[in-house]
């Protein structure tokens, strides 16, 4: 049991880890290069609204807190016996 414990925090920290990094990684992604953004601005929704201010905030910030939130329920969970 403590073998499961331990794989499902580490699990659930590498996936918090990777949503604190996935905003830069998407801004990258975005504006990296100028046709790369034209592609993505002019395709489909959810997509076309990447190139506003505001909802690249948003994805962001919703992106970062999940991230620091997987982390903070990891060690919740490894200091606890939850």
């Amino acid at each position: 049991m403590k073998k499961v414990k331990k794989a499902l925090t580490d699990l659930i920290r590498g996936l918090g880890t990777v949503l604190l990094a996935s905003p830069l990684l998407l801004y990258w992604f975005i504006h990296g290069d100028n046709e790369r953004y034209i592609w993505i601005i002019n395709g489909p929704e959810p997509f076309a609204s990447l190139g506003g201010g505001p909802f690249q905030f948003w994805t962001g910030a919703i992106l970062f807190i999940l991230g620091f939130a997987m982390i903070f329920a990891s060690g919740i969970i490894e200091r606890h016996n939850i």
